[in-house]
């Protein structure tokens, strides 16, 4: 499987670390290196150190010398004590003639006739006796390299231990970060969902962060979601309680006065069966109610099909269906409708049952004096549908659970549409908007 090099931010930003933290390291490497530099050069500027070590290791090699009982052509002991001191280069010459260099290799040597050595030094040689005979040796020194060397390590150790420091406080700021994300996450699991969580930086941790923080959110707005449904459910269930009970009473009581015969004349008990036959009518429309807003608030949203619809037409059919049935009950409407042709997608039942409810409770609760105003027109790419009643002042304290109302603006939210529903003193009205077809 093929995978992208360098493929997320943080790899990068690793990468990009790395190369800070070496060019870092190489600029106080190169910074102590010349800074060195100059304190040594500086120091060993003065002869009196190099001619001390010099002249201490004439004075080690002569003692060697004699120590051992070295004859001049013992090259193999002198080459051992030119390794032991490391820092010299040794010339021995047997009049005027090179004998030993311990410049060259021992294959290199001059055994058998020595030849002039035409750079032979004149006024630096001394005098070394040998067990077999005199001769002058020439030694250069090079004992401040050992110096140069030790600040060289000492520079490199300091530059590399910089490297790694840059590098950890870059992989000790996104640790931190992730110790903070895990101490956060444990205050989200013991229930503290309003904690906000910390988003920090532009790369793959800050994603995760903010993704975390966008579930919380969502599981805050869905602990709501169902709060309200289990608030609103619980009124609705005591609200229709309440309203049930109120007929279910009376119609037990009707039906023990037919059952037990209570009624003094038959007169009394036509009027108990037609209150029976009231309350129990009024009984099936709440529970005809009820119903319909359980099937609509337990309806997957997916599940709604949507035609395609002439807008104008639709309306016209809608609104004209509930204005034949109004009119009968003598009611007056001003319709102003829309000029522009348009295309909507809805379910047809759905929608029809929105019209249902809405002229229900015109029929129910407007005053017939004042004309209905209906209203419907194109902007910003939705149609909107205004409905406007007054309300009939002269009506008995009406208990509604407004199931009707729930019912509908469930259903044009299915339709990705809005509904306003609202009451200014004794004015009624309800306004829809739903999204039109492009």
């Amino acid at each position: 499987m093929n995978k992208k090099f360098l493929c997320t931010k943080l790899e990068i930003k690793l990468i990009l670390s790395i190369i800070f933290s070496f060019i870092m390291a190489c600029i106080i490497f190169i910074s102590l290196e010349t800074i060195g530099e100059s304190i040594l050069d500086s120091h060993f500027s003065k002869n009196y150190f190099i001619n001390n070590q010099k002249n201490q290791a004439i004075s080690s090699f002569s003692k060697y010398v004699s120590d051992n009982k070295l004859k001049i052509n013992d090259h193999d002991k002198i080459t051992q004590w030119v390794h032991k001191e490391k820092y010299v280069n040794l010339y021995i010459y047997k009049d005027s003639q090179l004998i030993y260099n311990s410049d060259i290799n021992d294959s290199t040597i001059y055994y058998g006739k020595p030849e002039e050595n035409p750079f032979m030094p004149t006024g630096s040689l001394y005098e070394i006796k040998f067990a077999d005979t005199d001769a002058k040796m020439y030694m250069e020194c090079f004992f401040q390299y050992k110096y140069y060397y030790i600040v060289s390590i000492f520079d490199g150790v300091i530059a590399f231990l910089c490297f790694i420091v840059i590098m950890l406080i870059f992989i000790k700021r996104k640790t931190t970060y992730i110790e903070i994300l895990e101490n956060e996450l444990k205050i989200l699991e013991g229930g503290n969902l309003s904690h906000e969580i910390t988003i920090s930086g532009k790369d793959e941790l800050a994603s995760l962060a903010q993704g975390i923080n966008e579930m919380r959110k969502s599981f805050i707005e869905q602990l709501d979601s169902e709060n309200k449904a289990y608030l609103a459910n619980s009124e609705l269930i005591t609200a229709m309680s309440h309203d049930l009970r109120t007929p279910l009473t009376a119609l037990v009581g009707y039906l023990d006065i037919i059952e037990y015969k209570k009624y003094k004349t038959d007169e009394n008990l036509r009027q108990y069966i037609h209150n029976s036959r009231e309350k129990a009518y009024q009984i099936k429309y709440l529970s005809d109610k009820l119903f319909e807003y359980f099937t609509v608030f337990n309806t997957n949203d997916d599940n709604l099909e949507l035609e395609a619809f002439d807008g104008n037409e639709l309306l016209e059919q809608l609104v004209g269906e509930q204005i034949f049935i109004l009119e009968d009950n003598g009611f007056n409407f001003q319709i102003d409708s829309c000029n522009t042709t348009f295309c909507i997608e809805v379910n047809l039942i759905s929608i029809r049952r929105v019209f249902d409810n809405i002229f229900s409770n015109i029929t129910k609760y407007a005053d017939k004096m004042v004309p209905i105003k209906v209203k419907y027109y194109i902007q910003n790419q939705l149609v909107t549908i205004y409905i406007e009643n007054k309300i009939n002042n002269n009506l008995k304290a009406v208990n509604s659970t407004g199931i009707g109302l729930k019912t509908c603006k469930k259903i044009i939210e299915r339709h990705n549409g809005q509904i306003t529903v609202e009451k200014q003193k004794n004015i009624f009205f309800v306004q829809i908007s739903l999204p039109i077809k492009s």
